[in-house]
């Protein structure tokens, strides 16, 4: 590519499609091991700002989260959202380098730092299930009555 094109399509595009030249398309040089995992990294601390949950509520919607952890943050195949005990800064980290090939990689500029807070604050509006034993019904069950 000429360096006049270069310039004219912007560093954004440039360093976008050196990025995905340093990332395998086969995965042969992924670290992940047998189950999934990606090595344990040491995670950079972020400066999060406080999120929003509308705008949060927008982007668990459109970037298809639901799909994978329900709407309530705890129904779907995905790992249960509510129960996770994440900080903002843990939760940010892992949706940039998930552990399981499961999870989808968001890059800060996919999600930015300030809408994964959003995203984070309208998780942490999810209510955690109740327990079984809080739910007189199931717990009869349970008791054989």
């Amino acid at each position: 590519m000429r360096i006049d094109a270069l310039r004219r399509a912007g560093w954004g595009v440039v360093l976008g499609a050196v990025s995905m030249l340093a990332v395998p398309a086969s995965g042969a040089n992924d670290q992940r091991d047998q189950s999934g995992a990606a090595p344990a990294r040491q995670t950079p601390a972020l400066n999060v700002p406080a999120g929003d949950t509308t705008r949060g509520a927008a982007l668990y919607l459109g970037t298809g989260c639901w799909q994978c952890h329900g709407y309530t943050g705890a129904t779907g195949p995905g790992a249960p959202l509510v129960t996770s005990g994440l900080s903002a800064n843990g939760f940010i980290n892992y949706i940039r380098n998930p552990r399981t090939r499961a999870m989808p990689l968001y890059s800060a500029k996919v999600i930015p730092d300030a809408a994964a807070a959003d995203l984070y604050a309208y998780i942490k509006t999810f209510k955690k299930p109740a327990d079984a034993k809080d739910i007189p019904l199931l717990q009869q069950i349970i008791d054989g009555k």
